[in-house]
């Protein structure tokens, strides 16, 4: 079978590169606006893109859709913030908590706060403006290094560099310079409303030639 992208629809678009390149990371971002209001949503389109120094590249939609009619049309929040503010942190949140991770995504106002509404606690930044979550595994303070924009109208995107400048990890998940991953219980996202955990580990090793 053969698919064209140039046939098809920005959703099902979406849903082939959603769907195939998965599982995604779940990851919660948190933002700061220009009267200092907190914001939060989840993004799976996140990645890190290079090492030293530590830079998260996340692609963020310009505009709100259509499964957002209230707002439709409108510049998405998190983007916005960024902008002003200049940084963003990447949280890692548990399996636990990815009801209350999800439900940011819910169509609440430009002024509400979505980490508060959720349940969650925000933390002021050490680094950056912009809050982490006091419940996140992990989380990563980055100051935005570089901005572009893919596509137009309602199918741009907006393409953040950011450079880690703190990270804060759970005790207990980093032990010998790595990460503890069956500790960690992070979350993928596998498409449009379909997740999974990540508790099945196994190694892999190439053996050499």
């Amino acid at each position: 079978m053969k698919i064209y992208p140039a046939d098809m629809d920005r959703g099902e678009i979406h849903n082939l590169l959603g769907g195939a390149i998965a599982p995604l990371p779940v990851a919660l971002i948190s933002t700061i606006d220009e009267d200092s209001i907190y914001n939060a949503a989840p993004y799976s389109f996140i990645s890190p893109v290079n090492i030293k120094p530590p830079v998260i590249c996340v692609s963020i939609s310009v505009f709100y859709g259509t499964a957002y009619p209230a707002r439709e049309g409108q510049r998405k929040d998190t983007l916005k913030n960024i902008e002003f503010s200049g940084d963003f942190v990447v949280n890692i949140m548990a399996e636990c908590l990815i009801d209350s991770t999800v439900q940011t995504s819910a169509t609440y106002p430009a002024d509400v706060d979505e980490i508060q509404q959720v349940g969650l606690t925000a933390i002021v930044g050490e680094k950056v403006k912009s809050p982490r979550i006091a419940e996140a595994q992990v989380s990563f303070e980055c100051r935005l290094v570089q901005k572009i924009e893919l596509g137009e109208g309602q199918d741009s995107k907006g393409i953040v560099f950011g450079e880690v400048v703190l990270a804060h990890v759970k005790d207990g998940l980093w032990a010998n310079g790595k990460i503890e991953s069956s500790k960690l219980k992070a979350v993928g996202r596998l498409g449009t409303g379909l997740y999974c955990r990540t508790g099945d580990i196994f190694a892999v090793k190439a053996t050499p030639i």
